[in-house]
């Protein structure tokens, strides 16, 4: 997630950098010249605000799936006996999970875990 806020403020440092570059006085097409940078500017903006809407909804999406609440069915394998829990996704190991109680479940080595979307 860190590259992609690095990646963004990047290609806004290079806009702003070409921007500059291309602000040198030149004697010919004046008019010419500032419709041109308006519409780099406003290509900039579009460019910068397409990414920042991006990287907003993939935050968010991240979010809801690690939120997102699971059972969980540990079966004992010598007895069959099945224990169910609810569980965040983001807080759900491959040995080790956290209920939504706060309850810390280590899954013995005969143990089975299932797990299965909330209806």
């Amino acid at each position: 997630m860190l590259t992609k806020l690095l990646f963004t403020l990047a290609v806004v440092a290079l806009v702003v950098g070409l921007v500059k570059v291309r602000r040198r006085p030149t004697p010919v097409a004046r008019p010419a010249r500032r419709a041109s940078r308006r519409m780099a500017v406003i290509v900039a903006g579009v460019v910068v605000a397409v990414m920042l809407g991006g990287t907003l909804v993939m935050l968010w999406l991240h979010w809801q799936d690690r939120h997102q609440v699971l059972q969980v069915s540990v079966i004992d394998a010598a007895t069959g006996k099945a224990t169910r829990y609810r569980v965040r996704r983001g807080d759900l190991g491959e040995r080790v999970f956290v209920t939504l109680d706060g309850r810390r479940v280590q899954l013995a080595d005969t143990d089975r875990l299932e797990v299965a979307a909330e209806p």
